[in-house]
């Protein structure tokens, strides 16, 4: 249990609340009178802000606190709180991506008289580590060369290779959660250009593709070593010419600079994925001597192996802990895919946004049992054109809380604050220092139009036990919008108040 009354901020808190500067309708009747407390500091803001605040008591259902949680509001990437709740209730946290791959015409000794095809199946989480593997074993079945193209099936999904949300983001080569979605990608369909200084100041930075250099793209070094100590500035800028991607290099770097790596967006998915599949197989001794080109898996090719990748345990993580977009679009789609409006499961084309947002939107409502409105018109939040209430993020929380066969992978898969992801730079100053590690919550941010900062999870309370909190927070159209910044130490504050107060 934390200690009371320690620092000035938690004995202004006793102060406040046994002044009851503040009355707040609706609070649990064994909060002990300081939700005024609480009120104050999520009203340092004043007007400009629009708030939705909730925190239950799982055990019970009994709610500790509120202040406006049934109002819908822009939730940003607390959307992926749905997202990731969904796919693991409907997929499992032990389902497995199978990326098939084929070849056309005959097998010769070592050498296949035809092309190699992958049949993407919307596995969002292929990394360098994975193709390494394939590559690897390609070899190990006794082939050395493939004589024609490397042919990319991205069939399962439609041709929409980004939400309406980002659209706009389709030339923000600066953006690498700007990655088109593809059923088969690499590195969330980003390149890694890795950047170090040379020997001595003056010369130029090494820069390099991370981890083979590619067919197609093309790099532009400009960036120079400056003297030790000196501030780096460093710019990579994506743009495509032709059938080439160009990745421009820019800016200094300073002598003995640890090496720094930056990530872009893929212009072309088709392209791109399969000549890193050509660069690992080039690097295990297999050749493939033809081109790359989109296209669909014949009916007579030969299935050669199965690409299996990591559980959906893991993807999850990577998806909550880093808030990737990327892989939020991906198994949307996915989930389309396996729960299409119309036709069979799996079905060519069947992966769309569409499909896979209204699993989302049944999720809520015939499994979460959500019956008030909301709007879900994606799975990453990276625009404001969702809006959920407090409540509505709560009960997701609260449902999978009761289901054990899916809740100890979704809490393990929030980051935790003041340790990773998201939250590793939160929680660092005053009292909410204490409470590294002992929030698992994830956050949603947005800058434009409006401000948007919201924080939704669990913690134990030492009174309570096992919490669900969820804190929406928007700047208001037509007025000057709070610094997100703010809005962050301002909860940290409040969640600390929750654990001291309540």
């Amino acid at each position: 249990m934390f200690q009371r009354g320690r620092s000035a901020l938690i004995g202004a808190l006793l102060l406040l609340s046994l002044r009851g500067e503040v009355a707040l309708g609706n609070k649990s009747e064994d909060s002990p009178g300081d939700s005024g407390a609480i009120e104050r500091l999520l009203t340092l803001h004043g007007t400009k802000l629009a708030q939705g605040v909730l925190v239950q008591r799982l055990s019970d259902g009994n709610v500790l606190y509120q202040k406006d949680a049934t109002q819908l509001l822009a939730p940003a990437s607390v959307t992926k709180v749905v997202t990731s709740a969904a796919v693991l209730s409907k997929l499992s946290p032990v389902f497995t991506f199978k990326t098939p791959i084929y070849y056309t015409g005959q097998r010769k000794n070592d050498k296949v008289l035809g092309d190699l095809v992958v049949v993407g199946s919307g596995d969002p989480f292929i990394v360098s580590e994975k193709l390494w593997q394939l590559a690897a074993d390609i070899k190990n079945l006794g082939i050395r060369e493939f004589s024609g193209d490397l042919v990319i099936d991205n069939s399962l999904f439609d041709s929409e290779n980004r939400d309406d949300s980002r659209q706009g983001g389709i030339q923000q080569s600066s953006n690498a959660y700007d990655a088109p979605v593809s059923a088969f990608a690499v590195n969330f369909n980003t390149f890694a250009v890795a950047i170090a200084p040379g020997g001595r100041a003056g010369q130029s930075a090494m820069v390099n593709l991370d981890p083979y250099p590619l067919r197609g793209v093309v790099l532009e070094n400009s960036a120079l070593t400056t003297k030790a100590g000196a501030h780096r500035s460093l710019q990579v800028t994506r743009r495509v010419s032709g059938k080439d991607e160009r990745l421009q290099v820019g800016g200094t770097i300073g002598v003995g600079a640890s090496m720094q790596k930056v990530y872009r967006s893929v212009g072309n998915e088709v392209q791109a994925s399969g000549e890193y599949l050509r660069a690992f197989l080039k690097n295990a001794g297999v050749i493939v001597a033809g081109g790359v080109r989109a296209g669909v898996k014949p009916k007579e090719a030969t299935l050669l192996l199965e690409l299996e990748g990591y559980e959906m345990r893991k993807i999850v993580t990577g998806l909550n802990t880093f808030s990737n977009n990327f892989i939020a679009d991906a198994l949307v789609k996915r989930l389309g895919a396996a729960y299409p409006s119309k036709g069979s499961a799996d079905a060519p084309g069947s992966g769309s946004f569409a499909n896979g947002v209204q699993v989302l939107r049944d999720f809520l409502g015939k499994d979460v049992g959500i019956t008030s409105s909301f709007v879900l018109e994606n799975g990453s939040g990276l625009a404001t054109e969702n809006r959920l209430s407090a409540r509505q993020v709560v009960d997701v929380l609260a449902y999978m809380a009761k289901h054990m066969e899916v809740f100890p992978e979704f809490l393990a898969s929030l980051p935790a604050t003041g340790w990773d992801g998201t939250l590793k730079k939160r929680f660092g100053k005053g009292d909410a220092v204490e409470l590294k590690g002992l929030i698992r919550a994830k956050t949603g941010t947005l800058t434009e139009p409006i401000a948007v900062s919201a924080i939704a999870g669990y913690f134990r309370h030492p009174k309570h036990g096992m919490v669900a909190f969820c804190i929406l927070e928007n700047g208001k159209d037509g007025s000057s919008q709070p610094a997100v910044a703010d809005l962050r130490d301002q909860q940290d504050q409040v969640l600390t108040a929750f654990m001291n107060l309540l």
